[in-house]
């Protein structure tokens, strides 16, 4: 391992926490790379080039002349793996200092070992995100079928159990994208979360989160989204779109694409978790493009603007809510029913269409929906 000075720093400033003393490390070869005394970092240590050299277990150095570019203090090397890797030194005078060698050299290694811990566990967790990406966004498991299981085990993923793909997405409440602190500190926090789960990982992509998990039903995962859900916003002000795969998916790279779409249909209505069903009409338009959609409202609800087209959407949401009941959709509107079918009949008029008639109500059904979907795209 090498001590590079981004650990030493962090070693420092604990150590300077306990020790009043200057403390400096030095590398490999004897220079300071870091101290609490910055004027003397790049320096080259007489001391630790001795100790590195000749392999002493300390040195103590009685007076600032002593060695080039040492004072008087104690210094001992930082050893990992049974390999000297470096030096660590305390300024002070003898009896000030000695009581602390020991201790202080036990330390820096435990806060060496705890950094290389980290780095591998950041190098591992790295491997495993590219891992799941290339498998879900790739042809990895069929062009290399061997290579894809060694590695796989070798990673820790159970790729024979049949998975589940939950998809998501934050914004702040302006629905814009968040900062990258911020999706860092939210990734730390699902990984938290998802430990507690057999088999659950998380990655990122530029714009998304994605979760593989071992297959559940659909109430299970629900559970495990709205938790997600509420690990985010309780941590920024920000709003969570999720979309989950469908039960009978097998095949990761479909279900990432159906988590996908359900994600999609998250952004354009009331629900912010969905789970994709190939049934749902609702899902199917969000997936239409924007013009072919507008192009319907257009043919249907003929010369009128999306503007116009707004208050019949709403008086046919509460019609076909009230099941076709002129009197209970008066009641709700606070109309007369004499002015409510005079605005049926308007209706009618302007699209050829019965609203009224059940051979007619499926047009407008998949009109407000249509509308729905649209409406935060045109605001």
């Amino acid at each position: 391992m090498i001590l590079s000075k981004n650990i030493a720093d962090k070693i420092v400033s604990e150590l300077s926490k306990i020790v009043e003393q200057h403390i400096n490390i030095m590398d490999i070869e004897g220079i300071i790379i870091s101290s609490t005394d910055p004027n003397r970092i790049g320096s080259v240590h007489g001391g630790a080039v001795k100790i590195l050299s000749e392999k002493l277990f300390e040195l103590m150095i009685q007076s600032d002349d002593e060695y080039e570019g040492s004072k008087n203090g104690i210094n001992l090397p930082i050893e990992f793996n049974e390999e000297i890797i470096g030096v660590i030194g305390i300024t002070g005078n003898y009896n000030q200092v000695y009581k602390y060698g020991q201790i202080i050299k036990k330390m820096t290694e435990i806060l060496l070992l705890d950094s290389y811990m980290r780095e591998q566990h950041m190098i591992e967790q790295k491997a495993r995100d590219r891992f799941l990406e290339e498998w879900i966004f790739g042809r990895y498991e069929s062009n290399y079928p061997n290579e894809f299981q060694q590695r796989a085990q070798r990673l820790g993923v159970d790729v024979k159990t049949a998975k589940r793909i939950l998809v998501f997405s934050v914004r702040t409440l302006n629905d814009e994208q968040i900062d990258d602190q911020t999706q860092t500190t939210i990734s730390h926090k699902i990984r938290l979360y998802l430990m507690g789960l057999k088999q659950a990982f998380l990655f990122r992509t530029a714009t998304l989160f994605i979760a593989v998990l071992n297959h559940r039903d659909n109430e299970d995962i629900l559970s495990i989204a709205e938790e997600i859900d509420h690990v985010i916003t309780k941590y920024c002000d920000c709003k969570v779109f999720i979309g989950i795969d469908s039960l009978e998916t097998k095949d990761v790279a479909q279900s990432f694409k159906n988590a996908n779409a359900a994600l999609q249909l998250s952004f354009k209505t009331t629900k912010n978790i969905n789970i994709y069903d190939a049934l749902n009409l609702d899902l199917f338009i969000t997936r239409m493009p924007l013009k072919d959609r507008k192009d319907y409202l257009s043919h249907l609800f003929i010369d009128l603007t999306i503007e116009g087209i707004e208050p019949y959407i709403e008086l046919l949401k509460i019609f076909y809510k009230e099941n076709g009941s002129i009197e209970k959709t008066s009641e709700r509107l606070f109309i007369h029913k004499n002015t409510l079918q005079y605005r049926l009949n308007k209706l009618s008029q302007i699209t050829t269409y019965d609203p009224r008639k059940l051979g007619s109500a499926h047009l407008f059904i998949a009109a407000i929906m249509v509308y729905d979907s649209i409406k935060s795209e045109i605001i």
